[in-house]
């Protein structure tokens, strides 16, 4: 399985090892859909033999405070580090070159019997959001900073990591580049998401609870890394655009994993809070915040609030 090692910002043997992992795809969701589940939902420690156990209603975190919190942390690294953004992930030439007729050249394979697997197409979409969309970001769009960013996780007692340490310490990694910061952060979240019991990962045990049920029994890895996915998205894209986005995964996600408000609402958030964070870096508003302003960003029951 092809991983890159490095932070390579165009990768034509990634993107067309990419290309071969998606037609992939067309039999997994077949199979997924005839069994109307993902496997990961095996492994979910959500259970319908739990008759306490409701999905909250609510939104688990407030993008504005969880700003606040944001512009907090990187007003206490300046002027050491200064906030940056770089161009995303984007398509190797020889990949721009190919995919105007890739998937017919693939499907004529498949038609004479070159190629076992049925292609699938790109539809047109980037390689960012195709790496996002499939949870392969960790395999195509590498930063570096992964494996240290997951050590100094793994030195917390479980679940006391909050969203906004992890993000301070994924800012203070990548020397303040926001777009690499979500990025790594997304990356370590979402390792091979689509297997049983991935709640179970000795990392994933080591992040707080952040949505907002009636117990801590709900899929709390996809809580992660959906937010930060959509946060990275809406950082390289419109706010309109970007929830339209997680509004249509969440929409899929309802066939094959069932009704999620919490997924909903955070992929919502996470939308919100990238593409508000995109306009606080550019204006340099984030040296503006006042500093009283308010940083409990989530209030989750049986879990202690996060405030100033």
């Amino acid at each position: 399985m092809y991983h890159q090692d490095s932070l390579m910002f165009v990768d034509p043997v990634g993107d067309a090892f990419l290309l071969r992992k998606l037609d992939t795809l067309p039999t997994k969701l077949w199979t997924y859909f005839v069994h109307a589940s993902l496997p990961q939902s095996k492994g979910r420690t959500q259970s319908p033999s739990s008759p306490s156990f409701k999905i909250g209603d609510t939104k688990p975190i407030d993008s504005d405070k969880f700003l606040n919190q944001c512009a907090l942390i990187m007003r206490g690294y300046f002027p050491d580090i200064i906030p940056s953004a770089c161009e995303e992930h984007k398509w190797s030439p020889d990949a721009k070159a190919y995919l105007p007729y890739a998937y017919w050249h693939r499907l004529g394979r498949r038609l004479s019997g070159a190629q076992q697997d049925c292609p699938a197409s790109t539809l047109g979409v980037t390689k960012l959001l195709l790496c996002l969309s499939c949870g392969w970001t960790s395999r195509y769009c590498v930063t570096g900073q992964e494996k240290a960013l997951s050590q100094w996780i793994m030195l917390h007692p479980d679940r006391s990591v909050e969203p906004h340490e992890l993000f301070s310490e994924s800012y203070r990694l990548n020397g303040g580049n926001i777009y690499l910061t979500l990025l790594t952060c997304e990356n370590i979240l979402t390792k091979m998401p689509f297997r049983p019991g991935r709640n179970k990962d000795s990392m994933q045990l080591k992040l707080a609870y952040i949505r907002n049920d009636s117990e801590p029994l709900g899929d709390n890895y996809g809580a992660w890394y959906h937010f930060f996915g959509a946060a990275l998205y809406g950082f390289v894209r419109t706010q309109a655009f970007s929830t339209f986005v997680v509004d249509v995964e969440s929409f899929g996600s309802f066939f094959f994993e069932g009704p999620d408000r919490q997924e909903t609402l955070l992929n919502r958030s996470g939308a919100i809070f990238g593409a508000q964070l995109r306009t606080m870096f550019e204006n340099a508003s984030w040296l503006l915040v006042p500093a009283d302003a308010r940083t409990d960003y989530r209030l989750t029951p049986g879990i202690a609030a996060i405030r100033k």
